[in-house]
């Protein structure tokens, strides 16, 4: 019952185990919710732009999601078409952070597309909400920010006289296929009904003509290998980083709490529970306190007496209880064995005096004697 019990424990301990380690990969694998998912296609606030994906799939637009480092992007099957990276960063970032490494250049040297949303530019003192026209219709921008761009220039693609808001950006003194917006909302959930937001970026990434691809690495969605992946990576950059000593520190850490955890030299820890009370015991248990207190151990002899008395006659075949003495000393004697004398003490016609606590006890040895006599 006990090893069955221990080896059940054993099991709930490790589901809860493994429960918790499950809780804690999902806390830390998972994407995080808010301020990084904003601009996310998985995102249903208005922030995200799950409406302007579902927009541009229903259209038929070869747009797809990205989980995976950008450098991967590059080691695709190259295309006939140029293909285009759309990135919705989560804040207003500078163009040094979005752009820092050479993918980019690779990835525009192909001939490819590069369009980034919400660039951190100047703030004019300019309305903070605008309706900016454009050949789709007008475009609701909420921002101050602006680029510099007069509003004839051929890199102005949205725009008023205060300034560019979406504009083709400059490499290297030439106009390169990389366009950026002041806004990361252009076309977030909240203008799914704005009459030019959803067209006006879906023309944008569609000139190219090939492969849309969805930046959602960037908001911590990944594929099931590259998670699996980073993670040994990390732990393997630790270990690496990592002094040996304090390695081999925390090693013996880990290597104690496990052996302490599956010791079970002393066993499973036994609970103590609160004794049950016996009220019939505990009520003679207060009455012999009484009894012995007041030392009237004749009332004792006599109860005791003739319980016993009783209970021989049962044993030896009487039904009634007014039995003469001689009858039970000839029935005695005739199923014992023994002399009748043997049971004098349950004889109506001894009376016990008041015992001493010597005498008592001695008594008491006779009455156990005459118990453990067998009657045939």
């Amino acid at each position: 019952m006990n090893g069955s019990l221990s080896f059940s424990n054993r099991y709930i301990r490790f589901g809860l185990v493994a429960v918790v380690l499950l809780f804690l990969a999902i806390l830390v694998l998972a994407p995080a919710t808010g301020q990084k998912t904003s601009g996310s296609t998985y995102n249903r606030a208005p922030q995200g732009y799950l409406g302007w994906y579902a927009y541009m799939e229903a259209e038929g637009k070869p747009i797809k999601r990205w989980r995976r480092p950008l450098t991967d992007l590059l080691e695709q099957p190259a295309s006939e078409e140029p293909q285009t990276l759309l990135q919705v960063y989560s804040g207003m970032v500078s163009t040094y952070r979005a752009w820092d490494g050479e993918w980019l250049s690779d990835w525009l040297a192909a001939g490819n597309r590069f369009v980034a949303l919400g660039i951190n530019t100047w703030i004019e003192d300019v309305p903070f909400t605008t309706s900016q026209v454009s050949p789709f219709g007008d475009v609701i921008v909420k921002t101050r920010r602006r680029e510099r761009l007069p509003i004839n220039s051929d890199r102005n693609l949205l725009g008023d006289e205060f300034g560019a808001i979406v504009w083709q950006e400059e490499r290297n003194g030439n106009a390169a296929q990389l366009y950026v917006a002041a806004t990361p909302h252009l076309a977030a959930n909240a203008y799914r009904y704005a009459p030019g937001n959803y067209d006006f970026l879906a023309d944008l990434v569609t000139q190219a003509g090939g492969t849309i691809w969805v930046d959602e690495y960037i908001h911590g969605y990944k594929d099931a290998d590259v998670v699996v992946e980073e993670v040994v990576n990390s732990w393997g950059a630790y270990l690496a980083e990592t002094p040996i000593k304090i390695a081999l520190i925390q090693i013996a850490i880990l290597l104690s709490i496990f052996l302490l955890a599956q010791n079970r030299r002393l066993g499973n820890l036994t609970p103590v529970r609160e004794p049950k009370v016996d009220n019939s015991q505990a009520y003679i248990d207060a009455l012999a306190a009484v009894l012995h207190k007041a030392e009237s151990t004749s009332f004792l002899v006599d109860m005791i007496t003739k319980a016993e008395r009783s209970r021989l006659l049962q044993a030896l075949g009487f039904n009634k209880t007014g039995v003469e003495d001689a009858a039970l000393q000839a029935a005695w004697t005739q199923q014992t064995g023994q002399p009748a004398e043997a049971i004098a003490p349950l004889l109506k016609s001894t009376q016990q005096p008041q015992l001493t606590e010597s005498a008592l006890n001695t008594w008491l040895e006779t009455l156990r004697q005459i118990r453990q006599t067998p009657i045939q």
